[in-house]
């Protein structure tokens, strides 16, 4: 009885995607089950659209948590995702399935991405090539792809009997055909695999992309997965353009699997070259040996280095335009290591500045400004557009007490509000005076690990660095459903965890970079540099140098980022009911964009309890006490605060907004969680 009860307990099981469609989900989406597919659809935050086929290995699969292929992989990137599950291996010769495709192209469902991009393997290869051919400018990935069962066009295809019994007669039936249409289509196959090849062989285009995975069989993707390659491989293909040279650099992980010495080896067999198949193995055996020899001398006290970045250049969509070719790299800085002294006079400051926009962020500008003057930044460029609860007169009364300045920033209609600001702020003589500068939000806060907590303790630590870049920890709504006026940095308390990266928000940085010969300009996640002034002194917020291929651009930490020296406490949520009236407003740099239930989803993270930055809080209350010694400035302040509070209450008076406060208070919720 005992053992019936402890099994009666026990939850079901349930795929990873129930978690973001379920009812309260963090994500927009839907599931169709069919008779012989399923089709199931996210949307996430992402310029991208990854759809998948599933291949025969699937078919029988009935574990409830079965999910489509590739959904971990598009769920890490955060990429919206369709995954067609198969249930019968048909091939995908189904009408259904065919006019639904045509009848969601004529939805506009695939419209509104940078990029779509279809992927499968095998079966799933070629309804990627086939489907995506509905889709003009699709990429796609296939991997071991037919281009057709239909025995009329491939008499010499003896395999899958199912698949030749279906109706090839349906549209879609030879995707040798349907590739004029398509943006990159990436190619992956044996070569040696008789078969593979021949369908290869009726593929045809400047827009087809080949390439050939010697001794992988009919199980190319298996093989890239045990090499490490198989994620790289599809990231440079969604993100920006997989290259011959960065392909076969991965595909060198080859040389240390077993699998591959086995094929070889086979390979010579079958042709009665069994002396060389025998050499083969034994140099191989013998490489293996010296290798794992090698690794065994290291002395156990070395530091392990850490891991790379996949190779490669930067994705397209984050590489710097205009970027010339150069030699310039990355290097460590000198003189790292060291301590500031423990007061810093303030003519030994030099100018500190950041370069902020703003909309509606007046409640909370002063405990902003205030944090970072107590940080060691001397001066804010602000610039302000369309507000309505006085944030443009904070600033314009900070510029008259000499302790900032303000421009109004206009900007065409569906600009980026922060870009135009950058372009206008080179001009500035504060901007062209400034020492050191950051782009950086209202709702960033910048915590300090090294000293003091101090820009000084952070300078002294890196080194004499041209710039550092910091990691944003996403805090989340810490359970608070109501708006209050405490500080922001005492009363959020919870985040994602330290090594917690949910989506590829998790990894946006922001970067410090120092006014010298080598700087070119401001962006907002970094700066772009003159690169024919030497090498570039970039280190990470641990001190390490930064990848070279950040030179080119990237807006991400990489996989071996560190965060020892600081980290950028990123508070997107706040509460729930300030959340609101940040919806109501907009995104400062992507203003079309509705930061509703999937914006908040990827940014309100309660996994920890982190009061680190309390340590700031007596240097905080004491630069906002100054501050608000001026009457009008605090005037202004008490102003916004009760608008924030009237604008929340007008907005739960609108039809649905209520719903959408208990939507989003469930959604990663905190674990304690304040009545509202």
């Amino acid at each position: 009885m005992a053992e019936q009860t402890a099994q009666d307990s026990e939850k079901p099981a349930t795929p990873l995607w129930f978690d973001e469609l379920r009812p309260g989900g963090g994500a927009l989406g839907f599931l169709e089950k069919n008779l012989r597919h399923s089709l199931m659809f996210i949307k996430r935050p992402s310029t991208r659209l990854l759809v998948t086929f599933d291949n025969l290995s699937n078919v029988n699969d009935s574990n409830p948590q079965r999910e489509p292929w590739a959904f971990k992989f598009a769920q890490d990137n955060g990429l919206s995702h369709l995954g067609i599950m198969a249930h019968v291996s048909d091939w995908y010769r189904d009408a259904d399935l065919i006019l639904r495709f045509e009848a969601l192209v004529k939805e506009g469902f695939f419209e509104g991405y940078d990029r779509v991009i279809f992927a499968g393997v095998s079966m799933g290869g070629y309804a990627s090539i086939a489907f995506g051919s509905l889709v003009p400018g699709a990429h796609v990935i296939a991997v071991n792809p037919q281009t057709t069962l239909n025995t009329d066009l491939v008499p010499w295809e003896t395999r899958y009997e199912n698949g030749r019994r279906q109706d090839w007669t349906l549209p879609l039936g030879d995707a040798a055909a349907l590739t004029g249409k398509l943006g990159c289509l990436n190619l992956f196959y044996d070569p040696y695999h008789e078969l593979d090849q021949q369908h290869v062989d009726r593929f045809s285009g400047d827009n087809v992309h080949i390439y050939k995975c010697w001794f992988s069989s009919h199980k190319t993707a298996v093989f890239l997965r045990k090499i490490g390659a198989l994620k790289a491989v599809m990231q440079h293909c969604i993100f920006d353009e997989l290259t011959e040279p960065v392909f076969y650099n991965l595909y060198r992980e080859r040389r240390n699997l077993p699998w591959y010495r086995g094929s070889v080896a086979g390979y010579f067999a079958e042709k009665g070259r069994e002396e060389t198949a025998e050499r083969f193995t034994k140099a191989f055996r013998k490489r293996l040996r010296k290798r794992a020899k090698a690794a065994a001398e290291t002395p156990e006290a070395a530091p392990a280095a850490p891991p790379k970045p996949a190779p490669g250049p930067v994705p397209k969509s984050e590489r710097i335009k205009g970027q010339p070719e150069h030699n310039t790299k990355i290097i460590a800085p000198e003189n790292a290591g060291k301590k500031a002294p423990a007061t810093i006079k303030a003519a030994d400051m030099g100018k500190r500045l950041i370069v902020t926009t703003m909309k509606n962020e007046a409640p909370f500008m002063l405990e902003w400004v205030a944090f970072n003057r107590a940080i060691g930044f001397t001066d804010f460029l602000i610039y302000t557009n369309d507000c309505d609860d006085g944030t443009d007169q904070i600033a314009e009364r900070l510029q008259a007490m000499g302790l900032a300045q303000h421009r109004d920033n206009q900007f065409r209609k569906g600009g980026s509000p922060q870009r135009t600001a950058l372009k206008k702020a080179v001009s500035e003589p504060i901007y062209q005076e400034a020492d050191w500068l950051i782009c950086a939000d209202c709702d960033e806060f910048l915590n300090i690990r090294a000293g003091k907590g101090r820009l000084d303790d952070l300078f002294a630590a890196v080194g004499d660095a041209d710039a550092i870049s910091v990691c944003w920890k996403l805090f989340g709504n810490s359970g608070h459903v109501n708006y209050t006026e405490d500080f922001i940095t005492e009363r959020f308390d919870r985040s994602a965890g330290e090594n917690e990266y949910p989506n590829f928000r998790a990894r946006g940085m922001k970067t410090l970079v120092r006014n010298n010969e080598r700087f070119l300009k401001l962006r907002i996640h970094r700066p772009a540099f003159q690169l024919d002034q030497g090498d570039v002194k970039w280190v990470d917020a641990g001190g390490r140098p930064m990848p070279s291929e950040y030179l080119d651009g990237g807006w991400k930490t990489h996989g071996a980022f560190t965060h020892v020296h600081a980290r950028l406490h990123h508070y997107a949520v706040r509460s729930v009911e300030s959340f609101l009236v940040k919806r109501d407003r907009g995104r400062t740099n992507h203003v079309n964009d509705d930061q509703g239930v999937n914006y908040w989803s990827t940014m309100n993270f309660n996994t920890e309890r982190d009061v680190s930055i309390h340590a700031r809080l007596p240097g905080l209350r004491k630069e906002f006490a100054k501050l608000m010694k001026d009457p009008e400035l605090a005037r202004l302040h008490k102003e916004a605060c009760k608008w924030h509070h009237g604008k929340i209450k007008g907005l739960l008076a609108r039809n649905g907004w209520a719903e959408f406060r208990d939507q989003i208070t469930a959604i990663n919720a905190a674990p304690e969680l304040e009545k509202s």
